[in-house]
């Protein structure tokens, strides 16, 4: 019995942290001013929790976001070299 009530009274505490975070990050509001901002973290946490940080999946869409920032990046670079080399 004790073990039990135990659980209880974690749950309850759970709940009431859950309920205190939901009122000082005002979600309502939130998802009201920002809603594909707010489904896109909250697919991403459901993502994290259900396992898929190390999969074959997000290694590739790593992949992909590493190469869409540094073709730019590398742009921008050869760019301020060929300017500085010019006298620009």
């Amino acid at each position: 019995m004790d073990r039990s009530r135990t659980v209880q009274q974690i749950a309850s505490d759970v709940g009431d942290a859950a309920s205190e975070l939901y009122s000082k990050l005002d979600l309502g509001r939130e998802l009201r001013e920002h809603p594909y901002r707010t489904l896109a973290i909250a697919a991403g946490v459901g993502y994290v929790a259900g396992g898929g940080l190390f999969t074959p999946l997000t290694a590739a869409m790593l992949r992909v976001g590493v190469r869409a920032m540094a073709i730019p990046a590398f742009q921008a670079l050869i760019a301020n070299a060929m300017e500085a080399e010019s006298g620009g």
